[in-house]
């Protein structure tokens, strides 16, 4: 009895898991999480037992390579412009800056998966929209500055990390080049 019991325990343990890592594919040399359908955006909600899990894992060990690359790429999911293709709305900004800062260090800690570099253009990328609506009216003159100074940081980031990830696929080279940033602040 027992030599049946265990292995289907074993068996049926992944389906009922709920805190799995979400699969991730990358579509147009952009890495996405995969969704159902045509969805490019994950549900809101879908990967909370995930980002609660990753939470605890980099709580505990905050240099945990696997854990930072999927928790800033959900940042970046729920964070990207499909999601909230208004610029200014509330928290992409400092979600994405914290997704940067999570990819920047595994990054630092050599992690091995090459899907980290493309994650790191696209989040600076990102980061880029963000800073090019008008915003004239919302900010004085040197918040604008100041802002000008990061988008540029960010464009320049951005735009060497896409080299960067042409230099190492020569045969993409050209659709890395495609999505460089090519728009100035707007001030």
């Amino acid at each position: 009895m027992k030599k049946y019991i265990i292995p289907t325990v074993l068996f049926l343990l992944p389906f009922f898991a709920s805190a799995q890592l979400p699969a991730t594919r990358v579509i147009n040399f952009t890495l996405r999480t995969v969704e159902d359908g045509l969805i490019l955006v994950p549900p809101k909600g879908k990967y909370n037992p995930v980002t609660d899990s990753l939470d605890k894992v980099l709580k505990k060990s905050p240099k945990d390579t696997t854990a930072l690359l999927y928790r800033s790429l959900l940042y970046y999911s729920y964070n990207q412009m499909l999601a909230a293709p208004a610029q200014r709305t509330k928290g992409t900004l400092e979600n994405l800056t914290i997704a940067k800062d999570m990819i920047e260090l595994a990054i630092k800690e050599k992690i091995l998966d090459s899907r980290a570099k493309l994650l790191r253009a696209q989040i600076y990328s990102e980061l880029c929209f963000r800073f090019s609506g008008d915003e004239s009216w919302m900010f004085s003159a040197t918040q604008i500055a100041s802002r000008k100074k990061l988008f540029n940081t960010y464009k320049l980031a951005a735009n060497k990390y896409y080299d960067e990830l042409g230099i190492a696929d020569k045969n993409h080279a050209y659709e890395y080049s495609k999505k460089k940033v090519n728009y100035n602040y707007p001030l």
